[in-house]
């Protein structure tokens, strides 16, 4: 019983941290001006597609903000991206990394939500 509450509360924290994450996104997008404000759906989904491609080409902050831009342009129209579009390429980009990387990732992920934790609990004064 122990067991399945702390999963839960696991479960539940992630999601926080993502949503978040996810708000925080959007807060810089429309900060820097909503740029992508004037693409059609059609444009910004292939957009997306395609900052996503050049994401995985090359890792870095560029394409990621892009990519996070045209993430957070598509949510903010109510969309979700187009993840099937490139849910194979992902799969196999994620596949090929080695375990000591997914290791890594994996903790970096961790110490990420434990540092939201700590912030969220301190008192807001």
């Amino acid at each position: 019983m122990a067991g399945k509450q702390r999963e839960r509360r696991a479960k539940t924290n992630i999601h926080a941290f993502l949503q978040r994450r996810s708000i925080a996104q959007r807060r810089d997008y429309l900060a820097r001006g909503r740029c992508f404000a004037t693409l059609d759906v059609r444009q910004l989904s292939e957009s997306w597609i395609t900052a996503v491609r050049n994401w995985l080409a090359r890792k870095d902050r560029a394409t990621e903000l892009m990519m996070d831009d045209l993430t957070a342009e598509l949510r903010l129209r109510g969309l979700e991206p187009p993840y099937d579009a490139v849910k194979q390429e992902l799969a196999t980009r994620f596949a090929g990394i080695e375990e000591d990387a997914q290791r890594k990732v994996g903790t970096e992920f961790a110490r990420q939500i434990g540092m939201f934790m700590r912030e969220s609990h301190k008192p807001l004064h």
